[in-house]
């Protein structure tokens, strides 16, 4: 929950004045291949890779450059976006009508990727001060800056910002790091004319955006519209994580109905299996020129099994590509519950409603007439006629050929296809 900023703390991340101006937080430096394998790595090291690997673009699984999350909810780099698709390139799902944008900054993902660059540099005592380059001593959590000694004596001078030594947070795990640089009370101002920004602690429903106390008083027209910044942080992380609890529910509906398909393409595979061994057992005892209906009865049963199982796997594609859906914005969700800050929550909150509420919408389809597992008593019938036409030598009647599109409508012996 947002709280209200602390009066020790100033207005925003000032620069000092003594010094020269520089940029924030570092970008992230992704490791090679051959570093990120490397059997040098403590225990530590490796757990912090393995607990951040959702942070890899789903695509080509590299480190994601300029994350962008999609309608799908799953998060791509640049480069796999590269090529214009109305399809995500995982779970082929089309991109829906009316959608918030074709995809969205995943700042959450890009945050994430940053401290944690911050926060290998620091473990790994190869901090360099963002000023003067020389080797760092502290982190300034306002500025968000690596500072050497010199330099930090000169930043508190002007400016007593809260910072930590670096020995201190090296005995800091990897989220207690992250929990300490959320960064919870800096949200200014929306209006862009301030001069320098200012913290805020309201937020106008109106606007859809953070206002500080001269603007809330100043815009009137929705002075009944306003209300606490942490009220509506709280209020979005409710409402994301009802939607999340909402597809728990829906991820047993679809996950039954999978195991389901799952048992009746078993079955499917033990009836062919079981037909199979039937024919091939009596075959063996006719003559000669039987062996070519034996090979069509054999054809037609896969036939119908490839058939059959055609209907089951397009509603199976389905489901995995919901079911995927749902684990990974339920995990999105919790994982921004856990890491994200609150500006990342609003900006990112409207696309993550209106694709939860898309995936919300799926219905787990009924497995009920998509396969008729007695189907495969004709063929039994088409062995008989045969064993019938062999045993009695006669030309008559010859055995009935099997037609694997029978398993969609009902069974009607009258109608099968006699011509051998």
């Amino acid at each position: 929950m947002q709280q209200e900023p602390a009066p020790s703390r100033s207005s925003g991340p000032q620069q000092d004045p003594a010094l020269p101006h520089t940029s924030t937080m570092p970008p992230p430096e992704p490791l090679s291949a051959g570093q990120q394998r490397s059997s040098g790595h403590s225990p530590t090291e490796q757990a912090t890779e393995e607990d951040f690997q959702f942070l890899r673009c789903q695509g080509c699984r590299a480190e994601a450059k300029c994350p962008k999350l999609l309608p799908c909810l799953h998060t791509l780099c640049s480069g796999c976006l590269e090529v214009p698709s109305m399809r995500c390139p995982i779970c082929k799902v089309p991109q829906p009508a009316g959608a918030h944008g074709p995809a969205l900054d995943n700042v959450f993902f890009e945050s994430l990727q940053r401290r944690l660059s911050v926060y290998r540099q620091i473990a790994t005592a190869q901090a360099a001060c963002t000023r003067c380059r020389e080797s760092a001593d502290f982190w300034c959590f306002e500025c968000e800056q690596l500072l050497c000694a010199k330099c930090f004596e000169a930043h508190q001078w002007f400016l007593k910002h809260e910072a930590r030594p670096l020995a201190e947070l090296r005995s800091q795990s990897v989220c207690d790091f992250l929990d300490s640089t959320r960064k919870s009370n800096n949200i200014f101002c929306s209006n862009s004319t301030h001069r320098t920004p200012e913290l805020t602690s309201i937020y106008c429903r109106g606007c859809s955006k953070p206002l500080c106390c001269t603007c809330a008083l100043l815009d009137s027209g929705h002075s009944d519209l306003k209300c606490g910044i942490g009220v509506e942080i709280q209020q979005r992380q409710e409402e994301l994580d009802s939607m999340t609890h909402a597809l728990q529910e829906q991820d047993q509906a679809f996950g039954a109905v999978q195991e389901q398909m799952n048992s009746t393409i078993g079955r499917l595979a033990r009836m062919r299996t079981d037909t199979e061994e039937l024919i091939r057992a009596r075959v063996r005892q006719i003559v000669e020129h039987a062996r070519a209906q034996e090979s069509l009865l054999l054809e037609a049963v896969n036939e119908r099994y490839q058939h059959d199982y055609g209907e089951i796997a397009g509603q199976m594609g389905h489901m995995e590509a919901v079911l995927q859906r749902i684990h990974t914005g339920i995990a999105l969700v919790q994982r921004m519950k856990r890491y994200a800050s609150d500006q990342e929550v609003l900006e990112m909150h409207t696309f993550l409603r209106e694709a939860l509420s898309r995936l919300q919408q799926e219905k787990p389809q009924d497995l009920q007439a998509a396969v008729r597992t007695d189907s495969f008593d004709e063929f039994r019938g088409c062995l008989q006629d045969l064993i019938s036409c062999i045993t009695q030598r006669t030309d008559a009647a010859p055995p009935r050929r099997a037609n694997p599109e029978v398993a969609s409508s009902p069974r009607d012996t009258s109608a099968v296809d006699l011509c051998p």
